[in-house]
């Protein structure tokens, strides 16, 4: 048989091209595409997702206030308190 696992198929006809990860440029065409994912991708539908986001920070921070607010003391509780004699 003499065959390897990785060689147990034949395709004609097909041509494969390959290059090695470490020939390609890592970072080839990242200046271009910050302006497509700010300016084409981002903007046009910044309309359905603005909303949701301000109001969902406008909720959280509403919500942590009220929680800070909740665990301060109420100084009316200790109005009849004796302060102990020194």
């Amino acid at each position: 048989m003499g065959k390897h696992f990785g060689e147990l198929y034949t395709i004609r006809g097909i041509i494969y091209y390959t290059i090695s990860p470490h020939e390609q440029k890592p970072f080839a065409g990242c200046i271009k595409g910050i302006p497509n994912i700010i300016f084409v991708r981002t903007l046009p539908r910044m309309w359905t997702w603005l909303p949701t986001l301000i109001t969902t920070i406008l909720v959280y921070k509403g919500v942590e206030a009220a929680h800070k607010q909740s665990k301060r003391k109420n100084p009316d509780d200790y109005i009849n308190e004796v302060k102990p004699e020194e």
